[in-house]
């Protein structure tokens, strides 16, 4: 398992009500995880240092990539690296660099490349991917859909869009937003599928933290209603 899918498994888990007498204070656990999209190792780290979950290097290659993660990568440090296009050659270089994990489109990603053991892996998905193929990618054991969504508020169309990605593919969605994202509409992307949310490149630790906090103000999901 990747470090980015059990930081995004711990997430999840919501703390209940404390035991006992006493009433414990806790801070308000985050509704998704939060990573940052990077060029190089020193905005990588920054980003961490921030509260990211996670760093995305954005590489033209496998081998810019490797480089640059050997600058960043440890054991417990979820770095991944976005390629057009994946070789087997490609992921083993990424695994030796220290890579957690890769995202790649369907079309342009070698099958003998994807190996959930040893390397996570998402695959870029828009609303064009076919419902059978959704199906099929289910028993993969992807750490999650990689979905770049246009700025601005969220219509119910793109909404079921991205619940018909989730449920149909039964993976959690890792969706890109901007800086100005409300909590309102981080909400609307946890009921919609998300467990993750992207970063610009660019975002300052001051945009990091922020969203940090406006993903603590995303109130826990509400509980399916019974008939009784």
């Amino acid at each position: 398992m990747s470090q980015l899918q059990k930081i995004i498994a711990r997430i999840q888990r919501r703390e209940g009500p404390a035991i006992g007498f006493g009433r414990v204070p806790r801070e308000q656990p985050r509704a998704m995880a939060l990573l940052a999209t990077v060029r190089d190792a020193a905005a990588a780290r920054a980003a961490l240092d921030a509260g990211a979950d996670a760093v995305l290097f954005l590489a033209g290659s496998a081998a810019l990539a490797a480089d640059q993660l050997r600058g960043v990568a440890g054991p417990k440090v979820a770095a991944g690296v976005s390629l057009p296009v994946l070789s087997v050659a490609d992921a083993e270089k990424l695994r030796e660099a220290g890579c957690d994990f890769v995202v790649s489109p369907l079309e342009t990603t070698d099958s003998a490349a994807v190996d959930v053991e040893k390397m996570g892996h998402l695959v870029v998905a828009s609303e064009s991917i076919e419902d059978n193929t959704l199906r099929a990618l289910g028993p993969l054991g992807l750490d999650g859909l990689f979905v770049q969504r246009a700025h601005g508020p969220m219509k119910l169309s793109e909404q079921l869009g991205l619940v018909r990605l989730a449920s149909f593919s039964n993976t959690g969605l890792v969706v890109t937003v901007d800086l100005a994202s409300s909590a309102a509409d981080l909400r609307v992307l946890r009921d919609s599928g998300a467990v993750a949310i992207v970063a610009p490149e660019g975002a300052s630790a001051a945009d990091i933290a922020s969203l940090n906090e406006r993903l603590r103000a995303v109130p826990a999901p509400r509980k399916a209603r019974s008939d009784s």
